[in-house]
């Protein structure tokens, strides 16, 4: 640097014009470079006052006493002249022990960098955002300066890289957290109640991962007659309801069900279902058995033994859901007591007795209670033809009567009396009336009386050889 300055002067000397500038200029220079001034020196961040006439920093180090290594950083540079007043800043050179899990550490080197990223780039490391560094134990700002020490241990983190979508926004970003659950809370992301993350929190972030976050929206579950408000991320109706902590037991069922979606209208239905086995009891009716009683009139019946009824027995399943039956399904029945038949003594003993009418005495064997209607041979109702003649082959007037079938197989030619139309023989073939024993009272077209009620029929003697004892 002097062999410059003194190079300057002479170039100004040989030009006459600039010699009286040369000379002050000159003057001035001797005055600070023979002067004496303080300097500050700071070693390492310790402050030194130090008085020199030294034109240069070199030189004054030199005068201090103060040695510089190769590696050791001087600002300003050694061959900087110095000012009236001077500092003069000395990093020393520390060695400094790189640790990381990454390939490659641990690293060992000598730096007077005092800043984490800049050892780190000495290094041959670049740091990322994300990427962690502790000095000694202590989480630092890679951008900070550190305090001076004797040496520097470094453990570097470097991030891994972390993909989080959140709702209609992916970001990515670097994270040396040590689980998940801290990468997210670096990221500004926070879990709400009823929020999740695809990933459990507490996972170790080792290597690159995807994260999802499933954000939490409202439902309405109706359940034991009772309704909840709350907020679930769950997509199916089964993880609502676990996030609801509502659960399904035995027969139990939702609306929709476990496994599908959740609706659009966001409202789930739990049905309590409950079963119960029931026994249902119920009488078997029973039957009647017909003996002869010689010793009972014509007619009249007698009760030889009572019936029992019989028992049977059914056992149901029933269904109820929120506490209303909807359902009974029969599982089994059987006959837990047999019925009894009762016996009925039906009396054969006829006897002759013997009714005033109009005509004149009339003795008779049977009397019995019937409903009597009318008809002719064209009075026969909706039938559109006339019949004249009789299934017995009389014709059609007054003192045929007709019967049902059965009794006419049965009664055929019998003759019969009837109060207020008189007497008669069954020689015809009717339709009868549903639920009553019943007769139809022969006229001629002319003759036609009107017939709608019960009347008293007399069987007419003789007493026939084969007796109809019960009445079909």
């Amino acid at each position: 640097m002097i062999d410059k300055i003194i190079a300057w002067f002479g170039s100004l000397s040989r030009n006459k014009r600039y010699i009286p500038v040369a000379l002050i200029v000159a003057g001035i220079l001797l005055l600070l470079l023979g002067a004496r001034r303080t300097v500050t020196l700071v070693i390492d961040g310790q402050v030194q006052p130090f008085s020199s006439r030294a034109p240069t920093v070199g030189l004054t180090l030199r005068q201090a006493g103060v040695a510089v290594g190769n590696l050791d950083r001087v600002s300003p540079p050694t061959h900087t002249l110095l000012g009236w007043r001077a500092s003069i800043v000395i990093e020393r050179a520390r060695p400094v022990f790189l640790w990381s899990s990454s390939p490659g550490f641990p690293k060992f080197i000598i730096t007077p960098e005092r800043i984490p990223a800049n050892i780190l780039a000495d290094a041959g490391i670049q740091i990322y955002p994300g990427d962690r560094i502790y000095w000694n134990g202590t989480r630092v700002d890679p951008g900070l300066k550190l305090t001076p020490t004797p040496n520097l241990v470094l453990d570097y983190h470097p991030g891994i890289p972390i993909t989080i979508h959140d709702r209609d926004h992916t970001t990515q970003r670097h994270s040396a957290a040590a689980t998940i659950g801290d990468a997210l809370w670096e990221a500004g992301i926070v879990l709400e109640a009823g929020e999740q993350a695809s990933v459990p929190l507490d996972t170790p972030l080792r290597e690159p991962v995807e994260v999802t976050i499933a954000r939490a929206n409202p439902i309405t579950i109706t359940v034991d007659n009772k309704t909840i408000q709350t907020i679930t991320s769950a997509h199916t109706v089964g993880e609502a309801l676990a996030s609801a902590g509502v659960s399904l037991q035995d027969l139990d069922y939702s609306q929709p069900a476990e496994d599908q979606p959740i609706p659009e209208d966001r409202a789930i239905e739990v049905v309590r279902v409950q079963e119960e086995v029931v026994l249902e009891q119920s009488t078997i009716p029973y039957t009647s058995d017909y003996i002869e009683d010689s010793e009972t009139e014509l007619d009249q019946q007698s009760i030889v033994s009572p019936g029992e009824y019989g028992l049977q027995v059914s056992r149901l399943r029933v269904r109820y859901e929120n506490g209303q039956e909807v359902s009974r399904e029969e599982e089994a029945n059987w006959v837990a007591k047999q019925p009894v038949p009762q016996q009925v003594g039906y009396g054969t003993k006829v006897v002759i007795r013997t009714l005033d009418t109009p005509n004149g005495p009339v003795e008779y064997w049977r009397a019995i209670q019937v409903y009597a209607t009318a008809y002719s041979p064209c009075g026969l109702g909706d039938v559109p033809k006339c019949y004249y003649g009789t299934a017995y082959g009389l014709p059609v007037k007054r003192g045929v009567v007709g019967v049902i079938r059965s009794w006419y197989n049965l009664m055929a030619g019998q003759g019969v009396y009837v109060p207020g139309y008189g007497p008669g023989i069954i020689a015809d073939i009717g339709g009868g009336i549903p639920g009553k024993d019943w007769i139809d009272l022969g006229f001629t077209d002319e003759e036609l009386e009107e017939w709608h009620h019960y009347v008293t029929m007399y069987f007419l003697t003789p007493v026939p050889a084969v007796i109809p004892y019960i009445l079909p």
